[in-house]
């Protein structure tokens, strides 16, 4: 089974993550990042690359390769990786409590990087200036600029195509990303030594996938509203888990549970590079935060449950010391976690994780490129899943590669029209 070796087939292969690191390297004049016509950040290719361009993206692309975290003293678990640390907690700030999608404990480290004057500026992602619908990459440089960011932002950015820039200006900053950004980030250090020097340190969420916008435009047109109306869009937070919430210019307003989003709308714009994902828990990050479910008849419950709460781990010693020196400092709320609580409250993705193998097998079958996912265990967690996760992953690859559904359009397409949305 081989690699993609250059960027026309990650991204018509649908191996693409969409995160602008090949911008960001090449330039604007050789690749340029924006929404497709199935409604991914993908880049846009400006001028034939040359080998030497190809190869230069090849050694960061997370399309490519994922090759997991360091060599650890510590033994990995075979779904959920290292950990150092492991504990549920959530902001001391009330504000920045209930505005995140969860606990907020990524925004309260975020800003307690800022106010400690361990770094310049956070790298993240907020909702667009332009557009409520969309979203932008934004360095924070303040407390009120990065809680203006907390909360998910279920859709395409490209998080890392103005990398370089922000290494050049010599700056100091955190990176605040998916899991995927962040494997592009530790590719990216490999071959250039300013990444380790100037971004100290890589925060994550968990993650279930990044959707197309077109999913976001067809909340919008379920609730019968034009999107060019939409005066704020808000996926999560306001509460915990938070309601999906839309007004209007006009004033109206609509909202929809978490559920309601993600298995009516989300879940089925996934992108295919997401359902052969080895790491949605973000094991090449410094600290890692997730929902910490409340659990009803030994399942995780979306319910509407007041104030927030944050399952984290410590991949590193760095970010071990993080959160001490968080919690020390008065910033983070921290409580006992157990990985048995974290193997029932997240063991989606323990079907994940042992369900990768399979699907990339499917991929092997029809002669398929796929990413190499190095030492995130695909092997160890594929012989762990029963007989029916292997023939359902393995048949629905299968299924979709002879169907050409895991193709996208190529770096020379057009652009995505909101008007074209399914309504479905």
């Amino acid at each position: 089974m081989r690699v993609a070796d250059r960027v026309e087939d990650v991204v018509e292969r649908g191996l693409c993550t969409g995160c602008g690191a090949c911008e960001s390297l090449l330039g604007k004049d050789v690749l340029r990042m924006g929404l497709s016509p199935e409604g991914f950040m993908r880049p846009r290719r400006q001028r034939p690359l040359r080998d030497t361009e190809q190869q230069a993206v090849m050694q960061v692309c997370a399309g490519r390769r994922q090759s997991g975290p360091a060599p650890s003293e510590v033994a990995p678990h075979r779904i959920f990786g290292t950990m150092l640390h492991l504990g549920k907690g959530h902001a001391v700030d009330p504000e920045i409590r209930f505005r995140s999608a969860t606990g907020g404990i990524l925004t309260a480290l975020a800003v307690y990087l800022v106010e400690s004057g361990e770094v310049d500026g956070i790298l993240q992602v907020g909702v667009s200036s332009d557009n409520p619908l969309q979203n932008e990459t934004r360095f924070n440089t303040t407390r009120a600029e990065i809680v203006a960011s907390a909360g998910s932002r279920y859709g395409p950015t490209a998080p890392l195509k103005d990398v370089h820039a922000l290494l050049d200006s010599g700056r100091r900053f955190a990176f605040v990303g998916k899991p995927c950004d962040v494997a592009t980030m530790r590719n990216l250090a490999r071959v250039d030594p300013r990444v380790d020097r100037q971004v100290p340190y890589m925060l994550a969420m968990f993650c279930g996938g990044n959707p197309s916008i077109a999913a976001t435009y067809n909340i919008v047109r379920r609730f019968g509203e034009d999107h060019r109306d939409v005066d704020e869009f808000r996926y999560r937070g306001h509460g915990w888990p938070g309601p999906t919430y839309v007004r209007t210019k006009q004033g109206r307003e609509h909202s929809q549970t978490y559920d309601e989003t993600w298995f009516s709308n989300l879940t089925y714009e996934l992108m295919f590079r997401c359902k052969i994902c080895a790491d949605g828990i973000g094991e090449h990050a410094d600290v890692v935060a997730g929902d910490c479910w409340a659990m009803e008849n030994g399942k995780p419950s979306h319910r509407e449950a007041g104030d927030g709460w944050n399952m984290h781990i410590a991949r590193t010693e760095r970010g071990r010391q993080l959160i001490e020196d968080a919690v020390v400092a008065g910033y983070i709320h921290e409580e006992p976690f157990s990985v048995a609580e974290l193997e029932a409250m997240h063991d989606d993705h323990g079907t994940k994780k042992r369900s990768v193998l399979w699907r990339l097998a499917g991929l092997a079958l029809t002669s398929q490129p796929r990413p190499d996912f190095g030492a995130l265990r695909v092997m160890e967690a594929g012989r762990a899943a029963s007989w029916r996760e292997r023939w359902t992953a393995f048949r629905g690859t299968l299924a979709r590669s002879l169907k050409r559904r895991n193709r996208e359009s190529g770096i020379d397409s057009g652009a995505f029209v909101p008007d074209a949305t399914k309504t479905s």
